[in-house]
């Protein structure tokens, strides 16, 4: 008896089961970012700005850490009074040291207060070509977390749209509108937090590349004061 009536409860519930509706596919990570609508177009143009001011800062900041020992390098052709040889020296080296350098040799035989000033002009010089284009990561660091709030706004709206049009609060109804504000705003604080990281690192490495310089000035200097 019982064996007869979990057959039949059996025969009735395949034909459910074999009805059911497909499980949907879960969907790429491109075509959820898609979801976060037309604001990505700017928040996407802020983060290629980002990388590219980041990676072409870097690369200048790799080369200006050049030159490091410079002075003693010019050092025997500066007590030599082969001055022409040691501008040559620092011009060959393309360098924020290097031409800093050559700022304070063509002033050799002036007072030593001519030759620090000509020095730290020309290192105020260098300093800014180096870090040249970096205010545009602070400004994108600040603009890109707004858009996002911004795509949070429009998501909300959405919501509240789909909303008053069907009269109906169901996930399906405000899921694209959820889709819409998340990832808006993680887009855009992540693109903030790259902009923001690529700019304290590169700040950093800058700094270091004004004690080299500072180094550099105060030994040469030192030479030219024992050589008097």
């Amino acid at each position: 008896m019982m064996h007869s009536i979990l057959l039949q409860i059996a025969t009735l519930a395949s034909p459910t089961v074999a009805n059911a509706a497909p499980v949907k596919e879960a969907e790429s990570v491109f075509e959820i970012a898609m979801k976060g609508g037309w604001i990505l177009v700017p928040i996407t143009f802020l983060s290629i700005v980002a990388v590219y001011v980041i990676i072409d800062r870097w690369s200048a900041v790799i080369k200006a850490k050049r030159g490091g020992d410079l002075v003693k390098s010019i050092e025997p052709m500066i007590k030599e009074g082969k001055i022409d040889m040691a501008i040559a020296t620092c011009q060959a080296t393309n360098t924020p040291v290097g031409n800093v350098l050559v700022a304070g040799l063509k002033t050799i035989g002036h007072p030593v207060t001519d030759v620090q000033d000509a020095m730290e002009s020309e290192a105020n010089l260098q300093l800014d070509s180096v870090s040249k284009g970096m205010q545009y990561l602070t400004i994108i660091a600040s603009v890109a977390p707004m858009f996002g709030f911004l795509g949070t706004i429009f998501g909300v709206i959405k919501i509240f749209y789909n909303i008053s049009l069907t009269d109906n609060i169901s996930i399906g109804i405000i899921s694209g509108g959820l889709y819409q504000k998340m990832i808006a705003s993680a887009s855009g604080l992540f693109v903030g937090i790259i902009a923001f990281v690529g700019y304290q690192l590169l700040n950093a490495s800058i700094d270091k590349i004004m004690n080299i310089i500072e180094r550099q000035c105060t030994q040469f200097i030192a030479l030219l004061r024992s050589n008097s």
